[in-house]
């Protein structure tokens, strides 16, 4: 039979712990007891006075956590509005180490300064939603946070250069999608190809893109033609031996990598043009 001095003497020795198991395992006995419902007050009073200094030590919360759960359903052990808070407070502090965690207390006490922290760490974060017509059927979202002082965009294209072979492709190709700088793990199959390539080709596999990809809009969208465009960049020891593995990747997938270099400096967006015309008429013949 449980007694009021075997509470004290665990309160005494501050096993929380184990007066929480106690307390679980006795609850009713103890809520119909008047004995042993004072030594449960005075214990949750000593863990409130612990609980209001912000002890924040795994153990302690989390039997701060238990506590709370006894005072849930039919029989509560009698927190008082003040406990209450109290105690999720110090859970909210001892747990903003998991913000998510700690955010499902927070919002239970959002003019608390702790709390409020919590939340507004937490809510920064999340996506912010945007009324439209359609709010129903569709949700748009974007980005939280947005530093709103700064802009980092860069442009689709890495040189002048491919800028004028783009144009070039877009009139030689007006009926097709052209995309430049595509990830080749987006047009090939790396799993059709893989065990004739080894672990080094495999990683640059999933970093390296090809510079012009033309897709064929009604079939699907597949790729049917790729360009490389090279400069004296390529001419450097560590581009060649890349060059080599990627030539190697569109040879196993059965598929024709065009290089196109300028050997004068003069050679402009017409040249381009007409260069991919005579690419593309030997490819039909």
């Amino acid at each position: 039979m449980l007694t009021q001095e075997e509470i004290y003497k665990l309160l005494q020795e501050e096993n929380w712990s184990k007066l929480i198991d106690i307390f679980h395992k006795n609850k009713e006995q103890i809520l119909f007891d008047a004995l042993l419902k004072q030594s449960l007050e005075v214990t949750i009073c000593e863990l409130v006075k612990i609980a209001v200094t912000l002890e924040s030590s795994k153990e302690f919360v989390d039997n701060l956590e238990r506590l709370l759960m006894l005072d849930s359903g039919m029989k509560k052990i009698g927190l008082s509005d003040q406990q209450r808070e109290a105690i999720i407070v110090a859970i909210v502090n001892g747990k903003r180490d998991n913000l998510a965690y700690a955010y499902q207390y927070a919002k239970k006490y959002p003019e608390n300064d702790i709390c409020q922290k919590v939340i507004i760490d937490f809510e920064k974060n999340l996506p912010v939603n945007i009324e439209h017509s359609q709010m129903g059927e569709l949700m748009v979202e974007i980005n939280p946070d947005i530093d709103l002082q700064s802009d980092h965009r860069k442009t689709l294209f890495n040189s002048y250069q491919e800028v004028e072979f783009f144009l070039a492709l877009k009139r030689v190709f007006d009926s097709y999608q052209i995309y430049p700088n595509v990830g080749l793990s987006s047009i090939i199959d790396i799993n059709k190809i893989k065990e004739k390539l080894d672990q080094k080709e495999i990683e640059y596999f999933f970093k390296s893109s090809v510079d012009f990809a033309v897709f064929e809009p009604f079939k699907n969208y597949i790729p049917i033609y790729f360009f490389e465009i090279d400069s004296v960049y390529h001419d450097t020891e560590e581009q060649i031996v890349k060059d080599r593995i990627k030539s190697k990747i569109f040879s196993l997938s059965g598929q024709k990598l065009y290089r196109i270099r300028k050997n004068i400096d003069s050679v402009d967006e017409e040249e381009f043009e007409k260069l991919i015309r005579d690419i593309r008429k030997s490819i039909d013949k």
